[in-house]
């Protein structure tokens, strides 16, 4: 029976065109290879394709992986449950969290990416393994995942996800080894939904998100190029920023300002530590020129201030903005007593575009990110910033919100708290203008 017959028939559910060449290929093709933008119906295709390989094979072996266990039991297997509870043909046997049995020798069963000893000692004639969220497993897994299919007669590889990496088996899959695989692509563009500028399809992307999108990252912007359209970035997709682009901004001109330029409102920002390792930092920036960064190591908060009033003194800012968070609250009070213009700046709350970010951290270095991509950003040849900036990591929320790395993640993986980068987000965290504010 075809995947297409399958579906229709015993599921009892319907595709739309790419899922049905996605299956179709799985048909007669050794190796499929689908990169796909956001809400396209991929773990709705891979549950599909474990249900319809077991029950037309007989004995038969479907082995399924994603990078986490978590992304296999919740997301992958929750799609194969599902189906399987809601077909309209009873399948028979007995399903789990992450296996389904018809036989000892007939069953399909979900594994993490974390160790290629999992996948030792599979046999049988008929196999096919699933790989989702494809660009996240390493190559190690996928070389254990070859041995494996090297004993069965037929044999199919499916891997299917969003292609957020620029190196690993996944990305090539469709570029150094394209003859291997029947490489697919599925743009947001194709959705029926988009095509037809209303719901076709409940569920899937529609033109509204892929507009909503295009003004948040622009055409160009990688992001768009791998959630929207399905290809692969020129760069990491969790990269915040690019080195190019932050270099760019570090090497401009190292000229001071022109003399006009005392017209220009000068803001100073202040990231605040008390003793550790982190350091006190303040950030001078006037207009879009970042002009000075002192750093600070072991300074308590009243001699913090002290420095801060002398500043304030020399350069008569507009604004100091003080991350208020812990110790730095009382650095605002004695500001305000003292009679600065002071402004405390409390990151964790709610971004203004609620829709688009996950907190006012996330809102402000988004706006960095633009500035050192329009080119208009200015920062002093600090290798210790541009260091912290190469550094930041974001992802979404289950909102689709941008949120950014937290610090503990980023000091698991052995990086610094970024205290100069936190300070800049905060020189900007309040944007001049809407107008023109993501591109």
């Amino acid at each position: 029976m075809t995947p297409g017959r399958f579906a229709a028939e015993v599921l009892g559910v319907s595709l739309w065109d790419k899922q049905e060449e996605v299956l179709a290929a799985l048909e007669d093709r050794r190796r499929v290879a689908v990169k796909a933008g956001n809400g396209l119906g991929k773990g709705f295709c891979a549950g599909v394709s474990v249900l319809w390989f077991l029950y037309s094979h007989d004995p038969a072996l479907v082995l399924s992986t994603a990078p986490t266990f978590r992304q296999v039991r919740y997301v992958l297997w929750r799609q194969v449950r599902t189906l399987y509870r809601g077909s309209k043909t009873p399948l028979g046997g007995k399903i789990y969290d992450t296996r389904w049995e018809l036989s000892e020798e007939r069953y399909a069963m979900g594994l993490s990416a974390d160790s290629a000893d999992q996948f030792q000692g599979f046999h049988s004639p008929n196999m096919l393994v699933v790989v989702d969220e494809a660009a996240g497993v390493s190559d190690e897994i996928y070389e254990a995942i070859d041995s494996v299919m090297t004993s069965a007669e037929t044999s199919r590889l499916l891997l299917i996800g969003n292609p957020t990496s620029i190196t690993g088996a996944f990305r090539r899959a469709f570029h150094e080894e394209r003859g291997l695989y029947h490489p697919i692509t599925i743009s947001a563009l194709d959705s029926p939904n988009v095509r037809a500028g209303r719901i076709v399809v409940p569920g899937l992307t529609t033109a509204e998100w892929v507009e909503e999108r295009r003004e948040v990252w622009g055409d160009d912007d990688p992001l768009f190029g791998s959630r929207v359209l399905g290809e692969f970035p020129q760069q990491g997709e969790y990269t915040l920023f690019r080195l190019s682009a932050i270099e760019r901004a570090a090497a401009i001109d190292s000229t001071p300002p022109a003399p006009d330029s005392s017209d220009v409102p000068v803001i100073l920002a202040v990231d605040v530590a008390r003793y550790g390792p982190d350091r006190s930092v303040i950030l001078r920036r006037r207009g879009l020129r970042v002009e000075e960064i002192l750093t600070f190591n072991g300074m308590d908060t009243m001699e913090l201030v002290g420095r801060l009033s002398e500043a304030v003194r020399e350069h008569r800012p507009q604004q100091v903005v003080v991350d208020e968070i812990g110790v730095g609250a009382g650095v605002v009070d004695r500001l305000r007593e003292l009679g600065h213009p002071v402004q405390g700046i409390n990151v964790a709350l709610p971004a203004r575009q609620k829709h688009l970010f996950a907190n006012r951290r996330a809102e402000g270095y988004w706006r960095i990110r633009e500035l050192l991509e329009a080119g208009d950003l200015r920062l002093p040849p600090d290798n210790r910033l541009v260091g912290e900036l190469a550094a930041m990591r974001f992802t979404y929320d289950n909102a689709g919100r941008v949120i950014m790395e937290s610090k503990d993640a980023m000091r698991r993986r052995g990086m610094r708290s970024p205290d100069l980068a936190d300070a800049l987000m905060m020189a900007f965290v309040e944007p001049a203008a809407k107008a023109k504010l993501w591109t």
